[in-house]
């Protein structure tokens, strides 16, 4: 018994040192790490908004899932040195503040079209999508064609693959849900952010870039946001195979040609073929594989993230080449 009560002490304190351990470095992050844009009223709530550079098309930058504006270190001082180019922050991650339910793509697009409207930023928008990104940019151009001239897929999720793909991808999305799901708990313990273990979403970023995202993969309130995201799949994919064609849009969708694990690699056919379907969006849809690169090292190796930004730039000056109105056709 006594043993038994001396262990719980023990749990107890340990709990206890580790909230405070939260509590003071995430007071800390506060303080060094302001954010770097400015904050957008949208309806209730702010977001976070980073614009640099000048020209048009503007290129905006949507990140995947547990991404934030600071992934695109690499890529969006490369492309402001031609065109202007914005990232953000979805509500409820990084510097944004929460906003409604649900966190599905119909919720984002709109929100992004209030939070560009409401900056003063407007049109026409090349849309690039890193990974779940992909699906909020394919939902905002439906929704806003006349806003948007060009669209770049950057290994992007396709709305059928959990159902195309192999059973193990889809036992890796529950795995996922359920690792969300408790990240939470452990943050507020100090637990997440003592071990790093979402540290490796940010690995080869510029060194503030890496230490932000680090920052924010340690607060409960970027990991809740990051779970809703994933829990709307179903809706968010429902409403991006409702989405019409992009007509004559250009369209580029990139594939990573290699995979941080061996698991990872055998599913590269497979997704390779989802994307290279996505290419019939458009009239004008163009291919391409960057062999060296894998899912996240597109935007956060500086190599490869010049190979992204070379990408994102051919559709740029697509646009200015020959402008469209955005998608039309059904």
């Amino acid at each position: 018994m006594r043993r038994l009560l001396w262990t719980g002490l023990g749990l107890a304190v340990l709990l206890v040192t580790g909230s405070v351990y939260q509590a003071v470095c995430a007071a800390a992050d506060a303080r060094d790490f302001p954010p770097p844009g400015k904050r957008v009223d949208v309806g209730g709530h702010r977001l976070h908004l980073l614009c640099t550079g000048e020209g048009r098309p503007t290129v905006v930058l949507e990140t995947g899932a547990n991404g934030m504006s600071s992934g695109w270190a690499w890529v969006q001082p490369e492309v402001a040195k031609t065109t202007r180019v914005c990232s953000y922050d979805r509500a409820g991650t990084a510097w944004s503040e929460p906003g409604q339910d649900p966190h599905d793509a119909a919720q984002v697009a709109g929100q992004l079209h209030t939070l560009l409207a409401n900056a003063g930023e407007s049109g026409p928008f090349v849309l690039v999508g890193h990974s779940l990104g992909g699906l909020f940019v394919r939902v905002y151009a439906d929704r806003y064609p006349g806003e948007v001239a060009g669209m770049v897929l950057l290994d992007a999720s396709h709305p059928d693959q959990l159902e195309r793909l192999p059973e193990s991808v889809r036992k890796q999305w529950a795995v996922g849900l359920k690792v969300m799901a408790l990240a939470p708990a452990l943050i507020n313990v100090g637990l997440v952010r003592a071990t790093g273990i979402f540290d490796q979403m940010g690995q080869g970023l510029p060194e503030r870039a890496f230490a932000e995202a680090a920052a924010f993969a340690s607060t409960a309130r970027h990991l809740e946001t990051a779970h809703a995201e994933m829990l709307a799949w179903e809706d968010t994919a429902a409403q991006v195979r409702a989405t019409r064609g992009l007509g004559a849009m250009p369209l580029l969708v990139v594939s990573a040609g290699s995979s941080a694990s061996p698991a990872g690699a055998e599913l590269l056919p497979a997704f390779q073929t989802l994307h290279r379907e996505m290419v019939s969006l458009s009239s004008r849809g163009q291919y391409l594989l960057i062999p060296e690169a894998h899912h996240l090292s597109l935007v956060t190796d500086a190599s490869h993230a010049r190979r992204t930004s070379a990408a994102i730039l051919d559709v740029v000056q697509q646009v200015r080449a020959a402008p469209v109105a955005g998608a039309s056709t059904p």
